[in-house]
């Protein structure tokens, strides 16, 4: 019976402990920091969102830009930061899952130093080629890789189109040659003026070259067609059985964060997400708002993670 009241009084002690987090949360200033460039789709959907929740939080949330290491500079900030919820970092595939998988030196281990909060989007991506390019549909470049083995060439600048398009030589037992660039501007630029065959990237970066026919969409790379590009055909539905690479932006707390300042966090920036300004920016962005329960954002980088070792083993792709 003693033993009983002793675990009762556990529970309530943690039970408590939970709503007094909660109920001096925040206590301060939030910074959010996005370890991509200003003026980056991740930066200003940061910016947007954080501003939509200061207002219910009752305090600032602070946009931080910390770029470089793919991500690993923000990532590690968060990392090292007291785990009270003050101090948030914006992920994406590219920050998070594919790191380890093609480096040997990351700071940071995702699934020990973080928490999952929400997911606030899918990056729809694409496989683009310049307007004037003779490759009018994926097969066409697939037999044009098959009678000139390593004469074509794409854009590695983010880890998870490297990983896409490798996936892309392993399924068509072709050999496009990756061209790294530090950023995807950079790739984007070099498409435009020729000097690449394909680039992959995400709809909201290449959306207004689309518009004004400077580039073209083969295929969407992700699991189903984007809205706003009704007639792109997914590389499933040309024959890439299984093939899928979505981009996906969410928030991230340093690990042991206590679960009610997380589930605040949640239900906030899902709140923020739903607004009608937010879903005009998304669709300004080529975005598509995802919120994911902190439970269902975990299980969704343990299987990306998974996924992308696996593509990378069969390419032979090496840690760098």
């Amino acid at each position: 019976m003693k033993l009983n009241k002793c675990a009762l009084s556990l529970t309530l002690a943690f039970a408590c402990a939970g709503v007094q987090a909660e109920a001096q949360y925040p206590s301060q200033a939030v910074r959010l920091i996005v370890p991509f460039p200003p003026g980056s789709s991740s930066d200003v959907t940061a910016r947007a969102v954080a501003q939509k929740i200061a207002g219910p939080l009752g305090q600032p949330v602070v946009v931080e830009n910390r770029p470089g290491a793919m991500g690993g500079i923000g990532m590690q900030a968060v990392a090292r930061s007291k785990p009270d919820g003050h101090t948030l970092v914006v992920g994406t595939v590219s920050t998070t899952v594919v790191p380890p998988i093609i480096s040997k030196s990351v700071p940071v281990d995702l699934f020990k130093d973080f928490t999952p909060v929400a997911t606030m989007a899918n990056t729809p991506l694409l496989l683009t080629v310049p307007q004037d390019s003779p490759f009018g549909s994926v097969a066409d470049l697939v037999a044009a890789a098959k009678k000139t083995p390593k004469s074509l060439t794409y854009g590695s600048s983010a880890g998870l189109y490297r990983i896409a398009m490798e996936a892309v030589n392993s399924s068509a037992g072709i050999d496009l040659l990756g061209v790294p660039f530090t950023s995807p501007p950079q790739a984007l630029t070099e498409l435009l003026a020729g000097r690449l065959t394909v680039n992959p990237d995400a709809l909201g970066a290449v959306g207004p070259m689309l518009q004004a026919k400077r580039v073209r969409a083969l295929a969407v790379l992700g699991s189903n067609r984007t809205p706003s590009l009704p007639d792109v055909p997914t590389m499933q539905e040309l024959g890439f059985k299984g093939f899928a690479f979505n981009g996906w932006l969410g928030v991230l707390a340093p690990a042991g964060t206590p679960q009610p300042v997380i589930e605040r966090l949640h239900k906030e920036i899902a709140k923020a997400v739903a607004t009608p300004d937010i879903q005009a920016l998304y669709t300004r962005l080529g975005m598509e708002a995802t919120v994911l329960s902190p439970q269902a954002y975990g299980e969704e980088m343990r299987k990306d993670a998974a996924k992308y070792k696996a593509v990378a083993q069969q390419a032979g792709i090496e840690k760098e």
